[in-house]
């Protein structure tokens, strides 16, 4: 739909089991760049992000994506996860052991694909500085190359949208810049939109369009860039105010 946000979010998941049940309420919309989840553990931001990939059905409400609807609880829509082209990077990567650089990177292409890679997923391999580690193990890794060997799986598909749930946490510090750059600049050379959790107020500025606080038995709630750099002042990665 020519115009719509890149992005629609209004919706309910139900979180937990018995006395630890809490409800996940989420109201957000994104008309271009990167929408920010940001709070503390537990929050309910990793579960808000599952089910914008389809991984979760909500109790009630709608996903849209450039105006289409993936989750409509009032129509009864909800379209399967492998149907909604969005890449998901989760936080523990989910790699695959058993195949190498290249075989994670092609893992979600058609079979022709994964057999021949073609040239634009050559020049994503290059892009990320993992051309001489194409069939290097993943277990033989940095934390840093394993992320951009995630990162690359995610965009090799050529999805529509990109999760991201705290790509850069597990990282040390000169990692976490390096692998932060290279993810900003492949997105904005796609211009595609992407969704980051994280809880770190630095890492949010340095990706933020949009930014949305989790609390826990709280409805999520969106807030200017200010509020959630504080008294930090400008980012030291990218010098954003």
């Amino acid at each position: 739909m020519s115009g719509a946000p890149a992005l629609e979010v209004d919706l309910q998941v139900t979180v937990g089991r018995g006395a630890s049940v809490f409800t996940v309420e989420a109201r957000f919309s994104l008309p271009a760049g990167v929408l920010v989840l940001f709070g503390p553990s537990g929050a309910g931001k990793t579960v808000t992000l599952r089910a914008i990939a389809g991984l979760i059905r909500p109790k009630r409400g709608s996903v849209r994506l450039a105006g289409e609807a993936l989750d409509d609880g009032m129509r009864g829509v909800h379209v399967p996860a492998e149907r909604r082209r969005i890449g998901y990077v989760p936080q523990d990567q989910a790699l695959f052991p058993h195949l190498d650089v290249l075989g994670n990177v092609v893992f979600g292409l058609p079979r022709a694909e994964r057999k021949k890679p073609g040239p634009a997923t050559l020049a994503l391999l290059d892009e990320l500085g993992l051309s001489a580690l194409r069939g290097a193990r993943v277990d033989a890794l940095s934390g840093g190359e394993r992320q951009r060997v995630a990162l690359a799986r995610a965009l090799a598909a050529e999805p529509r949208l990109l999760l991201l749930d705290e790509p850069l946490s597990a990282l040390d510090r000169a990692a976490r810049f390096s692998i932060g750059r290279s993810l900003r600049e492949a997105l904005a050379r796609r211009s595609l939109p992407a969704v980051l959790v994280t809880h770190d107020a630095e890492e949010a500025a340095a990706f933020g369009d949009v930014f949305v606080q989790f609390e826990r038995g709280k409805p999520a709630r969106e807030l200017p860039r200010e509020v959630v750099l504080g008294e930090k002042g400008p980012c030291p990665h990218c010098g954003k105010p």
